[in-house]
């Protein structure tokens, strides 16, 4: 028989861990996916934030949300993510690993630490939720984890070179997850484009000149707004995506696209 779409993307009786939830694509992705019945667990540094998008959450669908505080480079916080989202849920059905954040830093312009916190902040921290989710996960159907990615992870990116090593290492580790852990459990990247992710882009070192000659090349002609990035993760963790494990979807709008025959 015939699956409608709504029976497809029914999240009722899902739990969906979000790490990076107060943030303008963690949060989008929490009230989308809340708003088709799961769920979600909100883990994030910002406390006020997370507690406000699940108070939404609640007041909107009916549905509940846990709010945590969490350091994403702190094994022990993570730990306490876990055990809280069994005490109050008994289950894990999916993960979002979307905690993560680089500043313009020039090839040479780095160190050791540097290094070492940006990979323990876009990489190891998102390790160490899945692997701590994984006794949970496996016990689910069609469970699932995501990875938001960054273009500056599978392209030449030397402005970047701390954030876009740890993403590198983020989209490998999420291929090898996904090739031990088939048939029980789906892992899939996002390779995510210039989104407006509010004051963050300009934290990160970009200027509004900047962001404006990216956006003037982007195919689709705008930036991509979170609740682009929120469906496309909402369907990765679909039924409709149930045969879907090991690869990156780009969501990027189609890029940006400079003529090979240049006038100026």
């Amino acid at each position: 028989m015939m699956r409608t779409i709504n029976e497809m993307y029914d999240f009722k009786g899902k739990v969906i861990l979000i790490s990076g939830a107060a943030g303008a694509i963690g949060s989008e992705a929490s009230r989308f996916l809340g708003s088709l019945g799961a769920n979600v667990v909100l883990g994030d540094l910002n406390e006020e934030g997370v507690k406000r998008i699940a108070d939404e959450i609640t007041k909107e669908t009916g549905n509940e949300a846990l709010e945590l505080k969490i350091d994403a480079t702190d094994e022990k916080q993570i730990e306490l993510m876990i055990t809280k989202t069994i005490e109050k849920f008994g289950k894990i059905s999916a993960v979002i690993n979307n905690v993560g954040w680089g500043a313009n830093t020039p090839l040479w312009g780095s160190d050791s630490q540097k290094m070492i916190d940006s990979y323990k902040l876009n990489t190891l921290g998102a390790y160490n939720l899945t692997r701590l989710a994984m006794p949970y996960l496996v016990k689910e159907k069609n469970a699932a984890v995501l990875f938001s990615g960054s273009a500056v992870g599978n392209t030449p990116s030397p402005e970047f070179i701390e954030y876009s090593t740890a993403k590198a290492g983020l989209l490998n580790m999420s291929r090898s997850m996904a090739v031990a852990s088939g048939p029980e459990v789906r892992f899939n990247s996002l390779i995510i484009g210039m989104v407006d992710n509010g004051d963050s882009t300009l934290e990160a070192g970009y200027t509004p000149a900047m962001i404006d000659n990216v956006v003037k090349q982007i195919v689709l002609g705008r930036r991509g707004l979170p609740e682009d990035i929120a469906n496309a993760m909402a369907f990765l963790l679909s039924e409709a995506a149930s045969w879907i494990t090991g690869i990156e979807l780009t969501v990027n709008g189609g890029g940006v696209y400079k003529s090979k025959m240049p006038t100026s």
